[in-house]
């Protein structure tokens, strides 16, 4: 058996484990990622990309391709509930994507994963990253300062070792990674224990999106399985998915699938082609959030880590902003200029939200497809800007300030600055340039100094050369270089014209000074969130 090494071990090459190399390799970190599948997906499946994803996207160089792939018709979307997709209309709606540019200056994009996957996969890459497809990571253990894996080429049968500082596993909902780290988890399970199967068809179907980019039908037919079948468009023309739930002991032939996809689309002789079926089974499971993202050396991600409804469309964009909050606290422990501290940080921060957000995709899918399900534990839904942009951290790699409290989300139109929260989108001007304070933020930390705080720049560069960290400053405001021209920034951040504020790499406000400091201040603000 051969034994190889990599810095980490990314099992799964989907929206997680793929983000996770490709913000590896900024940080000039070269991940290896085994897929047990032959290639990448060829379903559909989530689609769309929020402002802070496509910010994310942006640090890696790919924003520009995301938004080339989408389909024509930008964001919109098209939602009929119905009894096939040709037959009755209960209602129906264009579902147009919130104006959300005074709180990011990214756009939205309507990329399916099929595409986004591909995108992810090559950028990763061209980054460092090795892909091993028809590969099961089989066994693994954690030992001091390590994790050892075995892994199994199924194409010819060949096992190898593989040693690594770290193990992602991005392997999904079927995953075995979390059980085998003993995680635990918790959620909401259904009374019905059913698997799901996406069927891939082509038929010449009469369908109107109203110039939307794509079409949702949520179908309600006591003729159907269960009842109820999603059918979206995609990417091709003519090519459509249909979602169908089936009990655990029922197998559907080829000639049953097709006369359900034809009541589905309301034409009894539907000329229909099969393209492809697969079975994507949660078990009893309908939310499903681990109880830890980490455990050792191994760390979770994606539908690995929490599993919720589709409706909402967050936990695809989730699965990335995962990889993005993940790698660099990785890069950093390897690097050793971090603590074990910062690797727990990103339980500490990234599980609540996922907790949240899983009510709130839950509630969504109430709302939309299961209105029997509403009782009082059900959450309300929440305004979708407060949940992309207003989440506060209850604990995790920043200083906390003392006596406040955090509530676990805030109203992003008011930011409060504080720690722990997303750095603002406020408008600059570099040069006379517009832009984003956001577009500021890189693989390395940032301190943004008031428009009177210079003195910041000397204490970060000895902070930089201490800690071995990069770090990069700006004055806001001071210079003409870089101006404020609706003088936002100090209220947006929480400082004075004399403070500044530290912004870590994955644009999360670490710490702030509300007046002058200097290098004592900054580099204790920095030990503390290194860990």
């Amino acid at each position: 058996m051969t034994t190889e090494s990599a810095p980490v071990l990314v099992a799964g090459a989907g929206l997680a484990g793929l983000s996770t190399a490709m913000f590896l390799g900024l940080h000039e970190v070269p991940a290896l990622v085994v897929e047990r599948h032959a290639g990448l997906s060829t379903q559909p499946k989530a689609r769309g990309q929020m402002p802070p994803t496509m910010e994310a996207l942006a640090t890696a160089g790919v924003a520009g391709r995301f938004l080339e792939a989408a389909p024509p018709g930008g964001t919109e979307s098209i939602i009929v509930i119905a009894e096939s997709v040709t037959g009755r209309v209960l209602h129906d709606f264009v579902q147009t994507a919130p104006d959300l540019s005074g709180l990011s200056a990214a756009p939205m994009a309507a990329t399916s994963q099929e595409r986004a996957e591909r995108i992810l996969a090559d950028r990763a890459v061209q980054l460092g990253a090795e892909i091993r497809f028809s590969t099961i990571l089989e066994t693994f253990r954690q030992e001091d300062d390590r994790v050892v894996a075995t892994l199994l080429d199924t194409a010819t049968g060949r096992r190898r070792t593989v040693t690594s500082r770290y193990l992602v596993g991005a392997d999904g909902h079927k995953g075995t990674i979390r059980d085998a780290a003993g995680i635990a988890a918790h959620g909401r399970t259904s009374a019905r224990p059913a698997r799901t199967m996406f069927l891939q068809f082509e038929a010449d179907l009469d369908v109107t999106l109203r110039g939307a980019a794509f079409g949702l039908f949520y179908l309600r037919n006591p003729a159907l399985p269960g009842g109820s079948v999603t059918v979206v468009t995609t990417d091709h023309p003519g090519r459509y998915v249909v979602s169908c739930g089936f009990g655990p002991d029922e197998e559907p032939d080829r000639d049953a699938l097709t006369e359900m996809i034809r009541t589905a689309c309301g034409v009894p002789d539907l000329d229909v082609t099969i393209v492809n079926a697969a079975w994507s089974s949660s078990g009893e499971h309908v939310t499903r959030v681990a109880d830890t993202f980490h455990s050792g050396r191994v760390l979770l991600a994606g539908d690995a880590a929490h599993l919720m409804p589709p409706t909402g469309g967050q936990g695809g964009n989730t699965a990335v902003m995962d990889g993005y909050h993940l790698a660099w606290r990785l890069a950093y422990a390897l690097a050793g200029v971090a603590g074990p501290g910062l690797i727990a940080s990103y339980d500490a921060e990234r599980r609540p939200y996922a907790d949240a957000l899983a009510e709130q995709q839950y509630a969504n899918m109430v709302q939309r497809r299961a209105p029997h399900l509403r009782d009082d534990t059900v959450a309300e839904i929440m305004d979708p800007a407060v949940v992309l942009f207003g989440y506060v951290s209850p604990s995790g790699a920043f200083v906390r300030e003392p006596g406040e409290e955090r509530p676990l989300f805030e109203d992003p139109a008011a930011p409060s600055g504080r720690p722990g929260t997303r750095a603002p989108h406020v408008r600059l001007s570099r040069e006379g340039v517009p832009m984003s304070a956001r577009d500021l933020f890189g693989t390395g930390f940032t301190v943004l100094a008031g428009a009177e705080g210079g003195i910041w720049e000397k204490a970060a560069a000895e902070a930089a050369r201490s800690l071995r960290v990069p770090i990069e400053t700006y004055v806001v405001g001071g210079a003409p270089e870089l101006g404020d021209p609706d003088g936002r920034f100090p209220a947006a951040y929480g400082i004075t014209s004399t403070g500044a504020v530290l912004v870590r790499p994955d644009g999360v406000i670490a710490w702030r000074s509300l007046g002058e400091a200097g290098l004592a201040e900054l580099e204790g603000a920095l030990r503390t969130v290194l860990a």
